[in-house]
């Protein structure tokens, strides 16, 4: 039986996901004082108000998280200057979401897939890893090839065989582990003890003959997939943002209108959330149960209409209850502040005044 091109897909990201278990443990083994890994994403869900997951160490959605998102205090430990290993990563979240949904794959979907596989390994120094991701990728590319009629592909080098998974390196730690828990929080949280706003730096997930045939099915799943891996990133998001960026996703420069509606379209066809107010949550329950807030990045501050009205109250509402004493104008200055704002706008006179409607 011949074998399809999801099998491939799914064949490569099974060999990273075994391999990044070890890899993740050892980079942050400093930081863990014995407990997995894991333990990071549990703090940094509390730390940003999200409700809890199960999270286990061979689970690539868990590790691609590590690899995208920022770990509060702890920054991005795994990336360059560049950013590489997350930009790789964040497309490959879009491809663990399309194997997850059981979403087909062209031939040419998959070698990507694998050559994101590849990438990784390499921005990661995986040198063991390189071996059976490149016999995937080739594999991949062969039968991309034939589809196409392109000629050969030039043969692998010599030496490739199929490497042995890593296997996550055992940390013996000190202290009790109420202790140990505490260390881990106190490295997620930082100095400031603020949640920086991130976001989403997937580069491509496809190519434009998606949204040409977005009324297909299959184009329609991948379109959904990709927001549902935005949102995830980035929530609340303004509905605008959200399919800007799916548009990017398959290779759009610039968004028009008709191309934003249909694609709209198709994030209201999903379990996705999208309130009042034009923000996109996962969850209606999400919407309803955050209580935090993100500051700005210094490389990316959002347009103000960007923040979520939710986003701006639940900051009003912690100006409030810190400062009492302040009258409304000083403690809507102090919400501007937090969010790297001086000047009350029209747009931010909107946006403050749907806030203060939601306390």
């Amino acid at each position: 039986m011949a074998i399809t091109p999801r099998q491939t897909a799914l064949s490569a990201t099974d060999h990273l996901a075994a391999r990044l278990d070890g890899i993740i443990a050892d980079v942050l083994a400093p930081h863990l004082n014995g407990l997995e890994w894991t333990s990071i994403l549990v703090e940094l869900d509390k730390f940003k108000g999200k409700r809890p997951a199960i999270i286990t160490a061979n689970d690539l959605q868990s590790q691609l998280r590590m690899l995208t998102e920022r770990l509060g205090g702890l920054g991005y430990p795994f990336d360059d200057e560049s950013r590489t290993a997350s930009t790789v990563a964040s497309d490959l979240r879009t491809v663990r979401r399309n194997l997850a949904h059981t979403n087909p794959f062209t031939v040419l979907e998959a070698w990507r897939a694998a050559d994101h596989c590849v990438r990784l390994l390499e921005a990661l120094g995986d040198t063991d890893g390189i071996i059976a991701a490149t016999e995937f990728r080739h594999e991949a590319f062969l039968e991309y090839a034939k589809e196409s009629g392109l000629g050969p592909a030039p043969a692998l080098p010599e030496g490739g065989g199929a490497a042995n998974a890593a296997g996550g390196t055992a940390v013996s730690g000190s202290g009790n582990a109420e202790e140990n828990r505490r260390s881990v929080e106190v490295a997620v949280r930082g100095d400031q003890g603020e949640v920086v706003y991130e976001e989403w730096s997937g580069h491509q997930a496809g190519d434009v003959t998606i949204l040409d045939t977005i009324a297909r099915k299959e184009s329609k799943l991948k379109v959904q997939a990709l927001a549902e891996e935005i949102v995830d990133v980035e929530w609340p998001i303004a509905l605008g943002r959200l399919a800007k960026l799916v548009g990017r996703g398959f290779g759009l420069g610039k968004v028009v209108s008709g191309r934003q509606k249909k694609i709209e379209r198709q994030i209201f066809n999903t379990s996705l959330f999208v309130d009042e107010h034009g923000f996109v949550w996962p969850l209606a329950d999400d919407a309803e149960e955050w209580t935090g807030y993100r500051v700005d990045s210094e490389t990316r501050p959002r347009d103000f209409k960007e923040i979520s009205p939710r986003e701006i109250a639940n900051a009003l509402a912690q100006v409030r209850n810190e400062n009492p004493s302040l009258d409304d104008d000083a403690q809507e200055l102090a919400v501007l502040r937090v969010f790297g704002r001086e000047r009350k706008t029209q747009g931010v006179r909107q946006q403050l005044d749907l806030a203060w409607e939601l306390l």
